[in-house]
């Protein structure tokens, strides 16, 4: 009864407490903002996707075209025939998608400034120009863009301590908290049971958001448990603080100061200066190793001689010399210069393998500060289950790199073997390509 009570005079003073209600209102308003943000990049994703797909159909489409009607390519090329491998391959395009996930919409991440499709040709690789690199959620928010976990993380917090600042606060400011301690069986459990219901209240308030979210787009209850979990842990990391500042403070101006220095503290002072002190550690590289690699050593590739390049075609393929071409013992200086973008794709795995290590190591720097250093664990583990973290993008690179080499050595041992290509075998093709390496590892 004395709970009931508690909660009955607690949702009487939050309704009749206008800047607590408007306060509540303003972050549900940003709220539905933020998700209707997320779902509108999460279908422009789908239609892009589509209509890139259908795209490269058409393509396809025209391809075998010129197959069935026994023409060597288009007409205002007449250079190109596509019965040789080299042709073939180059005129069949091939997209690798980072399909959005479901839960997109509760997290945009980095996905609406980060590349999710990327074309691949004979001479691509995942760090092209059109792979984006990824940009803070502090510059999102600052163009006015702010996305549902932004709100959670590092605002919601902010909406606790208007809601329970002066929660016991009020009462020693007008000096008849005796008096509360006298009418109740506990002043702590009273303090509690106040809380608790802002708690019930926020966490409430952003199930029903995740719920409607996975109604909306079908998702499974199961798949975004997690997502739940999350967020109503992260609702007692700062409760649970909160309620010993109410109890061990004297007035609502000192808890007020001491939840936003907590606030502070663990929402900006330390995961500024953890991202300080990694950035001092493991400087930003702009991918000058992977630009290096392009400019310098792919140009070198162009200048040798085609014994050279015929020596580092057998070096990357172990079964090249059981080739028309690798058993000839001359060199065929147009077959070796179709298939050298094999060697620069070398060159530019080396050079992004650099870089990706440089990141692991960033990573795993970051990950061990996770012990002081909360937020970046709940940012990071969020992003993680809506599919925008660096590991997302990071399987998406590894798709495009899986793709690339497939493409290109097919194009070497096609080419090397002197194949002439007709339908069927473009068709062989065609699902030799369109393989990625998530299909691969999971038929």
């Amino acid at each position: 009864m004395e709970l009931l009570n508690i909660l009955r005079y607690e949702i009487k003073h939050f309704v009749r407490s206008k800047s607590k209600l408007f306060a509540y209102l303003f972050f549900v308003i940003a709220c539905f903002y933020s998700i209707s943000n997320g779902f509108s990049l999460y279908n422009k994703h789908h239609s892009t996707i589509n209509s890139l797909q259908q795209q490269e159909d058409e393509k396809i489409s025209q391809v075998i075209k010129w197959f069935n009607n026994g023409e060597k390519g288009p007409e205002e090329k007449d250079w190109v025939d596509i019965t040789d491998p080299y042709w073939s391959l180059r005129y069949t395009p091939k997209h690798v998608f980072k399909n959005p996930s479901p839960l997109l919409p509760l997290g945009i991440g980095q996905s609406e400034l980060y590349g999710y499709y990327k074309k691949t040709t004979i001479w691509s690789s995942p760090y092209d120009s059109d792979i984006i690199e990824e940009i803070s959620n502090y510059e999102r928010f600052v163009n006015g863009n702010i996305d549902f976990s932004f709100l959670i993380i590092f605002l919601l917090p902010l909406l606790i301590i208007i809601l329970t600042y002066n929660i016991n606060g009020l009462e020693k400011d007008l000096n008849f908290d005796k008096l509360i301690s006298i009418q109740t069986r506990s002043f702590n459990y009273w303090v509690l049971y106040r809380l608790i219901f802002y708690g019930v209240l926020l966490v409430s308030t952003i199930n029903v958001f995740i719920l409607s979210v996975l109604y909306i787009n079908n998702v499974n209850i199961i798949d975004g448990l997690d997502l739940i979990k999350l967020s109503n842990l992260y609702v007692a990391v700062f409760i649970i603080p909160f309620y010993f500042v109410i109890l061990s403070s004297k007035s609502s101006t000192s808890i007020a100061f001491k939840m936003i220095s907590i606030w502070l503290f663990l929402c900006v002072l330390v995961p500024g200066s953890v991202h300080q002190y990694v950035s001092l550690k493991y400087p930003p590289n702009f991918m000058t190793d992977f630009l290096d690699a392009n400019r310098k050593e792919t140009y070198a590739i162009f200048k040798l001689p085609k014994e050279e390049l015929h020596r580092q075609m057998l070096s990357i393929y172990d079964d090249l010399d059981t080739t028309k071409q690798g058993q000839d013992s001359l060199v065929n200086i147009k077959t070796t210069r179709n298939t050298m973008s094999c060697i620069v794709n070398q060159i530019n795995i080396h050079a992004i393998n650099i870089i990706e290590e440089q990141n692991n190591f960033k990573n795993n720097l970051i990950r061990s500060t996770y012990w002081f250093n909360p937020i970046s664990y709940f940012q990071n583990e969020w992003n993680s289950l809506t599919s925008t973290d660096y590991y997302a993008y990071k399987d998406f690179r590894d798709n495009i790199q899986f793709v690339i080499n497939n493409k290109l050595k097919l194009l070497a041992f096609e080419c090397w073997n002197e194949r002439t290509v007709n339908v069927n075998l473009y068709d062989e093709y065609l699902k030799k390509i369109n393989v990625t390496k998530t299909q691969h590892f999971n038929p």
